[in-house]
This record gives C-alpha cells, structure tokens and sequence, in this order.
C-alpha cells in the first residue's frame, strides 16, 4: 500500500506545470516491508551464527575424524587429501543448502503456520468462554425455583467445590440453611479424611436429609442425586468424567438438516463444544464396533443389517429428542413450568404435559382475541397476544417435526426388519459360522473392532480455522491472543440461544469430515463414552491456562469401554442371534471391563423363541404422537389476522 499526499491544487495544464515532477511525498510501502519483516523472522528463528558453528564443526573435525577412522579399519592406511577434500566439501554445500532451505520455508509457509497455531490457541481460549456462556444460557432460559435447582446441580458437579460452595448448593435446593451448614461440615471432614466423622453426622441428621431429598427428588432428580453423593462424603471423580446427553449429535445435526435450530437444547450446544474442546485438547475417544470377516453375502448383509439398525436407533431417539426440544422450548418461552418436566420423565407423560401447556397457550390466545373482538385490547395486552402467538406457532411447527419423526420410526423399523430377515435366512444355510463371536485373529466370524476418534494435528488446525472463521463472521471473536488485551465484554454481543444453536451446528460441521459424526456408529460410541471434566473452567483464565486444564482432563479421564461392550453384546445377540459362550463373556469382561451379570443375563436371553426376538425389536415402544389439535390451528389463525388489523 503506496500512501502519497493529495496536491494542495490541481496543475494548470496551461502553464506547464503538469510536467514538473510530482513533490516529494511520504510513501509507506507495506508490502514490502510485511515481507522483509517475514525473511528477518525466519532468519532470526534459524539463528545463523549457531547453524553456521555447528556446520563447520560436522564439516570440519567430525567429518575429518570420522572418514579418516573408517577408512583406515576399512583399507589399512589413511584416505587421500582429495577424498578428505570431496566430503569436507559435500558437507558444507549439503549443511549451506538445507539452512538456506529453512530460511525460505520459514519465511513463505512459516507465517501461515503460525497463523495456524494461533487460530487453534484462539480456539480454545473461546471455546472456554463460550462453554461457560452456554451453561449460562441454560440457567437463565429458566426461571423461580427451577433456575436455583440448575444453578446449583452445576454448582455440584465441581470437584474442587469449597464447602461453603456446598452449603450455598444445598440452601438453594432445598432451603434449608441447617441441612446446608450439616453439608459443609461434611466438606471439611472429607477434605481432612475423617470419614469416621462423616458417618456420625450422617447418622445424626439421616431424618432431615431424607425429608428434604424426598422433596426434591420429583422436580429435580439430578441435582437431589449429587446432594446425596455430599451428604455421603462422595465426590464425582475425575477420572470417571461427566455423563453426556443422550443423542445430543442426533439433535444437533438434526438442527441443521431440517433447518430448524429449536430441535437444540443449550445442554446439546454444551456438550457438542465441550466435545471439539476436548479433541482439539488431544483427547483419543475409543469407540466398538463389530465386523465380519468371511463369506461375501453374509458380510453384505451384516452391513446392511447394521445400517438399517443404526437408522431405527436413531429414529427411535429422534422421536423423543423432538418432544424434549418442544418441552425445553416451552420452558425457554415461559410457557411450560419447569418443575412439571424434570429430566427423568418418560416420554409419554411429558407429551401429556406438553399437550396440556399447548392448550393453555390456546385458551390464552383466545381470551386476548376476545378482548381484542371488544376493542378492549390493550398496547400491552396486544403485545402479550403477539408473544404468545409466536410460541404456539413454533411450538406447533416442533410438534409436526415429532411427528413426522414417529412416521420415519416406522419406516426404519420396516427396514429392520427386511434386513433381520435376510440375514436370519442366510445364516440359517451356514450354520456355526455367523452365530459365533470370535475372540481370536483367525476363522470366519463376528469379530468386535476397538477404533478411536481423535483429531490429528492438521484436522485439528483446519477444525479451529473454521470455528475462528464463524466466530468472525458473528462477532464473537473478544480476544485475539495472550498478548493483546482483552476486549470489554460489553463490546461484544451478547451470546444468544439462537447464535449458540448456530455456533453448535457450525462446530458439527467442522467435525463431520474428520471423525465422521453423522455415522450412526461414532454417534452411538461416543454417546456411550463419558465427557472430560471441564468444571475446572472459570471466567477470565488465559488460553494457556484452558489448554493447560483440557489437555490434563484429557489425560486424566478414564476410557470405560464397558457400558459400550455391553450393548454391542445386547445387539448380537438379540439382532444377530449370536450365540455369547462362555469365552466371549470371558473376552467381554477381561478385556473391556463388561460386568459379568449383565453378560449372564443377556446370554440367558438366548433362550427365548425366534418369535420373541422379533418382538424385542420392538421392546421399548415409541412414544404415539397423535394428530394436532385442530383448536390449535383455529387460535393461531385469529390471532394472527387480529394482530394485522
């Protein structure tokens, strides 16, 4: 960029002035100075005087003492000078080229690989920050008592909570500043392993815990579990991590599929940015799958089986997960009470609760458009009008979408079972072969495959180039580096639900072609693996600081394969017939950690007839999602023509 003052006024062609010489200016060539700049650094960073020592050292004595040894053992005598000159000479041109190859490496890739580097430190300084934003957002989409219950489930789930943190936690669930001071001393008896001590206050304070565990246990269970966990003296471990939400993938990429972002809950968008924080973090995620290794058509048809059972899992999930997003998305838009719907509800008693909140949305909408018919409507009645109109119409929109998802269900559960069939034909004409879980390398058979889900260092920098690159474009990029000052929050905008839903979907995406997120096995592994630890995270801490803690929390949590085992042992036998003897149940246990009562009672499954493992391809029922309501439809058409009015 070429800067030259404007003339104080334009030349006079008439009197010859156009052909002086323009007058000297100030010229700032950036360019060329941005590309000096980049040749001083990589000369810098080769530090010549060092590569320059150590060549004539390898050139000189060490090839000198090195050529004259071996040729002397080799031959008797000492080499000829010319020999001696040839190497000398070949090390020196050999040292002086690849220095000066480094040089221009480091001077015209260099910069992009910093650029690079910086990006994925950028990364995890804002994936930081907007965890601890998505958290936020969770809380504050509820409101009342449901809002303190939350806060303080997260509150619980810190390991290095103080037990003034405890006593606050339990003060805010169940209200009771006693029980809450019996916390905190339980606390400081275990920082101090006085277990003994823990074990009489328990005794002593059994009655009050249980009234007030029993109080909170049906609005949140969750968060009644982990005061029960500190009434006991037990903490969550590190190396067990945190438990993730169930299909939490499935929703997100759902969100972006049918282009409906509502299908997203803020503990998806949680877990989907904790998941990129913890691979870019260098976490290795094992996952179990199952292959078969012999005759061609059986081989076709255990992947089609496996696809067409993959999809029905996923369809059974995407029918729940669409009445959840419709429930979280009536709490957000304070339309259904959060104690009505605590996370242990069935699906089919949430639908209920659903249902009845969209009545009430009704009734609500038509006592405003009966005022409104009075000319009794109000600027703040209509605006009232105005809002809730709006819910019910995304609520009736995420309604349709649980049920079109039930009529998917069925269609893959056709598909299952065409594809069991086949398979149980083809396996009837080979028996011993398909029915038998190998746990060696050799034979025909079943065979389980452990494989992992990590990022390499390219897919890692390509994966934080992405996210910098939407954070860019929504403005959500605060900080720049360690070395420059962070920018007010107030100068940013404020992470909203919908932006976060946006951030999730993008974060998905920028994954997706390096660990395959849309398979239906990564989705199923992943979901049966825990979460590293991230409660360490706090507001303000440097990106240093971020990495430091994710690549430790990633080193430290423990890779349980057993509940993973478990279920790949479900599926063979109930949808392969796979017969698990008593060495498999060994192999299962020995070396993923299976319990070996769950892998007795699944064996003892074996027992039931063909025409009960059919039926169990249907042992859990969906959930029946009947026809909107017409009234529904009605209010939220005269709504709308009384709001255009």
């Amino acid at each position: 960029m070429r800067l030259i003052p404007w003339p104080r006024k334009p030349p006079d062609r008439d009197s010859g002035e156009g052909d002086d010489p323009p007058p000297p200016g100030v010229s700032l060539d950036r360019e060329a100075n941005e590309r000096l700049e980049q040749w001083s650094r990589a000369v810098r960073r080769v530090r010549i005087s060092r590569s320059l020592l150590s060549l004539a050292w390898t050139a000189g004595p060490v090839t000198g003492l090195g050529l004259t040894g071996g040729y002397w053992v080799a031959y008797g005598h000492p080499p000829h000078t010319q020999l001696l000159i040839y190497f000398t000479t070949f090390t020196i041109l050999s040292g002086l080229i690849g220095l000066l190859a480094k040089i221009v490496y480091d001077s015209t890739w260099g910069p992009a690989q910093e650029r690079a580097q910086a990006d994925v430190s950028s990364t995890i300084d804002h994936l930081g920050d907007l965890i601890l934003a998505s958290r936020d957002l969770h809380v504050a989409g509820l409101s009342g008592q449901a809002r303190r219950s939350e806060a303080a489930r997260q509150l619980l789930r810190r390991v290095d909570l103080s037990p003034a943190g405890i006593g606050l936690a339990c003060q805010d669930l169940t209200g009771d500043r006693q029980l809450g001071e019996v916390l905190a001393r339980i606390e400081s008896y275990r920082r101090s392993g006085l277990f003994t001590r823990i074990r009489d206050l328990n005794a002593q304070h059994e009655e009050l815990f249980d009234t007030a565990y029993q109080q909170i246990r049906p609005e949140a269970p969750l968060a009644a579990s982990a005061l029960r966990e500190r009434f006991l003296g037990e903490v969550p471990q590190l190396r067990a991590g945190i438990a993730r939400n169930e299909a939490f993938i499935e929703r997100v990429l759902a969100g972006f599929e049918e282009d409906n972002p509502l299908l997203i809950t803020m503990g998806d968008v949680e877990d989907m940015l904790g998941l990129a924080f913890e691979l870019i973090n260098g976490r290795e995620i094992p996952i179990l799958t199952f292959t078969y290794r012999g005759r061609w058509q059986l081989a076709r048809a255990l992947e089609t089986l496996e696809t067409a059972r993959s999809r029905y899992r996923l369809a059974q999930a995407a029918s729940d997960n669409r009445i959840r997003a419709l429930a979280a998305w009536l709490i957000e838009a304070d339309a259904l009470p959060y104690e009505l719907v605590p996370e242990e509800l069935p699906s089919n008693k949430l639908l209920e609760r659903v249902m009845a909140a969209m009545d009430d949305l009704q009734m609500r909408i038509d006592r405003l458009q009966a005022l409104e018919q009075r000319r009794a409507l109000d600027r703040a009645s209509r605006e009232r009008l105005a809002r809730a109109a709006d819910t019910l119409g995304t609520a009736l929109s995420l309604y349709r979408s649980a049920r079109e998802a039930l009529v998917t269900l069925g269609t893959a559960h056709a598909e299952l079972l065409k594809a069991t069939e086949r398979w149980n034909d083809l396996a009837g004409t080979l028996p011993g072969d398909p029915q038998r879980l190998r746990t060696s390398r050799s034979g025909r058979g079943l065979r389980i495959v452990e494989r992992t889900v990590a990022l390499d260092e390219d897919a890692r920098q390509t994966v934080c180039q992405q996210i910098m690159r939407h954070l860019r474009d929504e403005g959500l990029e605060w900080l720049r580096s360690d070395a420059q000052p962070r920018r007010p929050r107030e100068q940013v905008r404020d992470l909203t639900p919908h932006r976060a839903r946006h951030l999730a979907v993008e974060t998905a995406l920028a994954l997706e072609p390096h660990i395959q997120l849309s398979r239906p096995e990564v989705q199923r592994g992943l979901g049966a693996t825990n979460a590293s630890y991230l409660g360490g995270l706090e507001p303000g801490m440097s990106a240093r600081e971020k990495r430091d803690l994710g690549e430790a929390m990633a080193a430290s949590v423990e890779e349980d394969l057993s509940r993973s085992a478990e279920q790949l042992a479900l599926a063979l036998v109930r949808h392969y017939h796979v017969e698990l003897t008593e060495d498999g149940r060994r192999f299962l246990t020995e070396t993923y950690g299976a319990r070996e009562r769950v892998l007795a009672t699944i064996s003892r499954g074996q027992q039931l007839s063909e025409q009960a493992s059919q039926v169990s391809l249907l042992s859990r029922r969906p959930t029946p999602v009947p026809l909107p309501r017409r009234d529904w439809y009605r209010s939220l058409v005269r709504a709308r023509r009384a709001l255009r009015r």
